[in-house]
């Protein structure tokens, strides 16, 4: 078996996997590490709809560079190095402190009491839950109530303190126990909305005894700030009624301008290496390149499977105990993998790759301008608006429908979600793209693509245990799986010679940095203002609508016979399969498509 390896090739295959394995985690969590950060569906929508834009400018930037002064190795190399980097300051980015200003009062029973300028209803099911308070103890009667009735382990209830040396102390920290039933929404007139009363049973410090929070002699009443992460409804009230003040606050506008220019460096780093790497492929794969792409890239989706479920579960085993999530593992991981990949690129030949001459930009503007070429573009546009819903939005969409234990291991839920879409979809389709592409034709699997995807967003609108979505997963192999082979063989096929980088960039280029870029900018502000089930079900319709369009294109080039081979582009090469027809049976020269 290995006598018959192309040894060639080993980097190629080993850049895929590594590559992948380290981006893969990385853009899969992002979108639930920059929610945890504080910022907004609506701010990471727009940012992450920048970013495919920067991609748009930089791949046939620097694809054309690299043809022109054959520096395909050198460029490669550099923004691996670069995007590591820009990743790798993401960890170091603080929190954003949302705690809602609370009042905890102790007469007998304790109430805790919150108050939002929006209504309060909860919806799940009565269970025991707690928040975590930070509370101010501005005086005596407040300490001897914590230390004297509610016997908590606070480190000055051990201590001789007197009540001149109150002002002294640091606050107190720690977790409000109750049941979801004792919430109880009134109405507040210093306020819009209400405010939330909730009876507290027990508190605890850090993961210390729980003790009764009963008051019998003394009572208290203090001003506190209050996170609730297990109750993400109640949690995204909180986040959402203190956002109006924070764009204002300078640790926001710091956290902000940190994440936003390394998500900008990070992707542009991603978008040049993916698509010299393509063009690197190409070229080792010479005659075979159709043949043996996909066999190539289904290594990345290897990659991306093994250490998303080990991204997953690590997070999850690093935050046990804790209502806040550890993300600093899949940075490290991405680090490692990186490494790798820097050391195995290093192996890659590419002394044949052709590079371009000033003249081919006529070739190349004479092809992106074909009637054909620009319905294909509409196609690359909504196929990247579907795909940018499901790389930023489906996590965050998973942890909206999870509640309860289960958001104890939802990264672990995450990770297998990335297993499933790897290999039993993205993997299985890049081995089988190219008999796929043979069997049924290019316009026939952009339509299956639509279709799928399709399918696939009103699944995740209807499902309600996000468990199953480990089933709809599935479909991620005729919907992206399918359609980034699908995209690289028709890139290639159209490139003249000397301008494969540059028109892989191109490609590339349309379907993230005008495709992916619209769809999470939608998308963004869709979650912002409704259920993920409605947004989902709008994406659903959408994609149908696109489609619909798509076919109605190709029905007028069929009337007016606009043929690439008519048009001079010899160099296009096309399927003969007899099958190649989406609406009726079409010419042989528009299977190339």
């Amino acid at each position: 078996m290995f006598s018959r390896l192309n040894r060639d090739l080993v980097p190629m295959k080993a850049h895929y996997f590594f590559f992948n394995a380290a981006t893969g985690p990385m853009m899969q969590f992002l979108p639930t590490f920059a929610k945890q950060l504080g910022f907004s569906a609506s701010v990471f929508g727009s940012i992450y709809a920048l970013l495919p834009i920067t991609g748009l400018v930089a791949k046939p930037l620097f694809g054309g560079l690299a043809d022109r002064f054959k520096l395909h190795k050198q460029f490669f190399i550099i923004f691996q190095i670069v995007l590591a980097i820009a990743f790798l300051v993401m960890n170091f980015i603080p929190e954003l402190d949302f705690n809602q200003n609370a009042t905890l009062k102790c007469n007998g029973d304790t109430f805790l009491n919150i108050c939002s300028n929006s209504t309060f209803e909860y919806k799940g099911k009565d269970r025991n839950t707690s928040c975590h308070l930070t509370c101010k103890v501005s005086n005596f009667t407040d300490y001897e109530g914590m230390c004297r009735t509610w016997n908590i382990n606070w480190k000055y209830c051990n201590q001789t303190i007197k009540p001149e040396e109150i002002n002294t102390l640091q606050n107190i920290e720690f977790d409000a126990y109750f049941n979801t039933i004792d919430m109880l929404s009134v109405p507040s007139k210093p306020y819009p909305g209400s405010c939330l009363e909730i009876k507290v049973t027990s508190a605890a410090i850090g993961s210390g005894t729980k003790h009764k929070t009963f008051c019998d002699e003394y009572s208290f009443n203090m001003p506190c700030s209050v996170q609730c992460p297990n109750i993400p409804s109640l949690d995204e009230m909180i986040k959402n009624d203190l956002m109006e003040n924070y764009p204002k606050t300078e640790s926001y506008s710091r956290n902000f301008y940190w994440f936003l220019w390394a998500s900008i460096v990070s992707w542009v780093g991603m978008a040049i290496v993916v698509s010299i790497a393509d063009a690197i492929c190409f070229n080792l794969l010479g005659n075979d390149s159709n043949k043996d792409y996909g066999k190539q890239r289904m290594w990345g989706s290897v990659g991306v499977g093994i250490f998303g479920i080990s991204a997953g579960y690590l997070i999850d085993l690093f935050s046990h105990g804790s209502e806040i999530k550890d993300y600093s593992c899949i940075f490290y991981l991405m680090l490692i993998a990186m490494t790798f990949d820097v050391l195995f690129s290093s192996q890659l030949k590419t002394e044949n790759l052709d590079s371009s001459e000033p003249s081919v930009l006529e070739e190349i503007w004479s092809i992106v301008s074909e009637s054909r070429v620009l319905v294909f573009a509409w196609w690359c546009v909504g196929a990247g608006m579907c795909t940018g819903v499901v790389w930023n939005f489906l996590f965050w969409y998973t942890e909206e429908k999870t509640q309860g234990p289960d958001l104890e291991w939802i990264k672990t839920l995450q990770g297998l979600m990335t297993g499933v879409q790897c290999f039993i979809g993205e993997m299985l389709f890049n081995f089988l793209s190219n008999n796929i592409l043979k069997k049924i034709g290019h316009i026939n699997s952009m339509s299956l693509v639509l279709i799928v995807y399709s399918i696939r967003f009103m699944a995740y609108s209807l499902i309600r245990n996000p468990w199953l979505f480990l089933i709809t997963e599935v479909l991620h192999g005729p919907s992206l799986g399918l359609c980034w082979p699908t995209m690289a063989s028709y890139g290639d096929k159209v490139a003249p010679s000397g301008t494969k980088a540059t028109i892989q960039g191109l490609v590339g280029g349309v379907f993230e940095g005008i495709g992916v870029s619209m769809g999470t900018l939608i998308c963004g502000f869709l979650m912002n203002n409704y259920s993920g089930e409605t947004v989902f079900r709008i994406f659903s319709v959408g994609a149908l609508v696109w489609l619909g369009i798509f076919w109605m294109f190709q029905l007028i080039l069929r009337k007016i016979k606009a043929y690439p081979l008519q048009q001079g582009h010899t160099h296009l090469a096309s399927y003969t399969h007899p099958d190649d027809a989406i609406l009726m049976t079409m010419s042989q020269e528009m299977q190339t498509y």
